[in-house]
């Protein structure tokens, strides 16, 4: 029982902080998007390519926080997948400005 209830303490629902961190993140999704230009090269896909790999990306973090709820992952996971989400985003939003 207390065990379940330790469980229970560190899932507790999170406030919205607003963006309080901004300079912060904002530095995680530069460094992220370096990351995939990196890995993959500067990318040239249709808006419905982008949208399939953003999706993706959301999956990863749907899974990620199961597995931080259910399983006793790592917030960071969290904070990554995130991350990369957001990155593919504004690279999305970027294109349309």
């Amino acid at each position: 029982c207390q065990e379940k209830l330790k469980h229970m303490a560190k899932h507790t629902i999170q406030k919205d902080k607003c963006l309080t961190r901004i300079d912060d993140l904002i530095t995680m999704v530069k460094a992220e998007s370096c990351n995939q230009i990196n890995k993959w090269g500067i990318q040239t896909h249709s808006i419905f390519e982008w949208l399939t790999y953003t999706t993706e990306e959301l999956g990863e973090l749907a899974n990620a926080i199961s597995e931080f709820h259910y399983r006793n992952g790592k917030k960071e996971n969290i904070v990554n997948e995130a991350i990369q989400t957001a990155t593919l985003s504004l690279k999305i939003a970027e294109m349309y400005l």
